[in-house]
């Protein structure tokens, strides 16, 4: 029947035993073919403990449901175990069929993906980027995460209460194990949490996380330091991390051999060569189909055309819009709404963007709707500040209309009536999106020298402050202003403080990284404190409001698009799914070959 699962030999002949007629068990028998009705609080697995013996059977119920489904609709269709609603009818297996349902085929194949750029780092606590977030979502879980349409859902965890208004407690998911066979349990979460606090860990987590207590094995609270309102948007980054096998072989062990609980186990990186992994066929979710995926950066996207066309990888991310139109047979280019915002940051410490009239000037000399059509084949929407209408805290503010006079009166009261000589930084991806831009500018007297730059060394230049201006993006997946606000313009983001007292402290720390333009105003740091601690939606929205139009008057950033993000796979590729937040998920995904 439909979607099989896996567990392992041992795990079987354990539901055996406990399912088979005649064999002791405590839980009462199950009839061949039973439908149950979901009730309130009901979980898959506590149906599964109730009648087949073993809550880890619930792989079962999900499978024989799904089946049942396909010839009587009445029956639920479960595509996330976690997730059943009350009134859902599942079919409870017999427990000859239950075992046999448990057993999956042996994972096959491989898929190559090729992305702009290799991972920054396979240690979670270090983690930068979506090229470095694909690899270690496969590698690790989170206590939740977001399904297919960004809805956060349980994952290690199983559900949570708010004791109070600082308390989170979190019931964990029972008989996860790491890959080395370790089981997850409460401390796990506290180690994980003790990192990510450290202060040279790239999270903002211990500017809110006060402390986590472990009530039980299966049970931990997590405590903030104040009322945190998007306190469940943050959790789906946290990738749990085995307490035990850390402290066996230290920080460079586990940062060389990575070891979590997710679909696919570590083999091996070869800096910007491949990142490999394979098939956990222990997983708490079911096995995966695929055997073998293969990370393997290509920055340029001519080269990265080329080797999909060949058959050499087998997905493709960053595609030139133009591309949509042009795939050729066996080879599928998809589309999906995207989360990021595209922009030109202004180090606004380096003159002349010290000047807000010259940050405002390079708003209005930009025709952005004549870059979307002509450069992204209409395959973009223009932002008016740095959050998209869908996500929580949004407000419209007026939009830099393109006006090359209106530039050149501001550039003149700036004192700049001839222009100005400028840098660009960026990357291969964004080279056409540059050099459009350098064009729009010199018609209004500024000239910009486009520097391209691999994603690293970009990176290290623009995230401590050394950049004048640096063409990049920002993903927002959390979909709460929260996600970008505090960490793109508020002046304690991570470690820095951009409102000491020379007002750059951070500045040329390529370990803290976290310059970038160099903006702090402490109106607008108040407000996104106040947005993030009030739980009131509305209060929320208010505070957010006043901080987006501060940031729009005085434009550290240059504001672009929100294009859509665009991929291509060879049409061997099945069950694979692209998202709005980038992510590569592929423990459904199988090969026809």
């Amino acid at each position: 029947m439909g979607k099989l699962r896996f567990v392992n030999l041992v795990l079987i002949l354990a539901l055996l035993l406990v399912l088979v007629p005649g064999v002791v068990s405590a839980a009462p028998p199950a009839q061949e073919g039973e439908s149950y009705t979901v009730q309130k609080d009901d979980s898959l697995w506590a149906i599964a403990e109730k009648y087949l013996g073993n809550g880890t059977a619930y792989m079962a119920i999900a499978a024989a449901t799904n089946a049942k489904h396909e010839e009587d609709a009445t029956f639920a269709r479960i595509d996330n175990p976690s997730l059943i609603q009350p009134g859902w009818k599942v079919l409870i297996p017999g427990a000859e069929e239950a075992a046999e349902l448990m057993v999956a085929p042996e994972p096959t194949g491989q898929i190559i993906i090729s992305e702009t750029a290799d991972a920054n780092a396979l240690d979670p606590k270090y983690l930068k980027g979506r090229q470095t977030q694909n690899v270690l979502r496969l590698v690790f879980d989170s206590l939740y995460h977001r399904d297919n349409n960004m809805k956060i859902v349980p994952w290690l965890a199983t559900s949570y209460e708010n004791p109070d208004e600082l308390t989170w407690r979190f019931h964990l998911r029972q008989g996860v194990k790491f890959h080395n066979g370790n089981d997850f349990k409460a401390n796990d979460v506290k180690f994980t949490l003790g990192r990510l606090v450290e202060d040279d860990s790239q999270f903002p987590t211990r500017k809110y996380v006060d402390r986590v207590e472990v009530v039980d094995d299966y049970t931990v609270d997590i405590v903030t330091k104040e009322p945190y309102a998007a306190f469940m948007t943050r959790i789906v980054l946290w990738h749990m991390t085995d307490e035990e096998y850390f402290n066996e072989v230290g920080a460079e062990g586990f940062a060389s051999k990575p070891v979590g609980t997710g679909p696919f186990t570590f083999v091996e990186w070869v800096k910007d060569e491949r990142v490999v992994l394979e098939a956990n066929r222990d997983y708490w979710g079911g096995s995966p189909k695929i055997k073998t995926v293969i990370f393997t950066p290509i920055p340029e996207s001519a080269t990265r055309i080329a080797a999909l066309e060949a058959g050499d990888v087998d997905i493709i991310a960053a595609v030139p819009p133009d591309y949509v139109d042009q795939a050729p047979e066996g080879v599928e280019a998809v589309t999906v709404p995207g989360t990021r915002a595209y922009y030109l940051g202004l180090n606004v410490n380096m003159e002349p963007f010290d000047d807000v009239r010259v940050r405002q000037a390079m708003n209005y000399a930009i025709d952005v709707e004549a870059i979307i059509e002509n450069v992204l084949n209409g395959l973009a929407r223009r932002i008016d500040n740095p959050l998209l209408p869908e996500c929580f805290g949004y407000t419209a503010t007026p939009v830099y209309s393109y006006d090359p006079d209106k530039t050149k009166s501001l550039l003149a009261e700036a004192g700049y009536p001839d222009g100005f000589e400028m840098e660009l930084d960026t990357q291969p991806p964004f080279k056409e999106i540059a050099e459009a831009l350098a064009g729009q500018l010199s018609e209004v007297g500024i000239q910009a020298k486009v520097n391209i730059m691999e994603k690293a060394a970009l990176y290290a230049k623009y995230e401590p402050g050394f950049s004048q201006t640096f063409l990049t993006s920002w993903g927002n997946s959390e979909a709460d202003a929260d996600g970008i606000l505090s960490k793109q313009f508020y002046s304690n983001r991570y470690s820095c403080n951009l409102m000491g007292p020379e007002g750059e402290t951070g500045y040329g720390d390529a370990n803290l990284g976290c310059y970038y333009t160099g903006y702090a105003n402490a109106e607008v740091d108040a407000a996104i404190e106040a947005g993030a601690r009030d739980v009131d939606p509305e209060k929320r929205k208010q505070y957010y409001a006043t901080a987006v139009k501060i940031i729009v008057e005085e434009a550290p950033w240059l504001f672009l698009y929100n294009p859509v993000e665009i991929y291509a796979q060879r049409d061997r590729v099945q069950g694979w799914v692209p998202r709005s937040d980038a992510l590569i998920i592929l423990d459904k995904a199988w090969v026809t070959d």
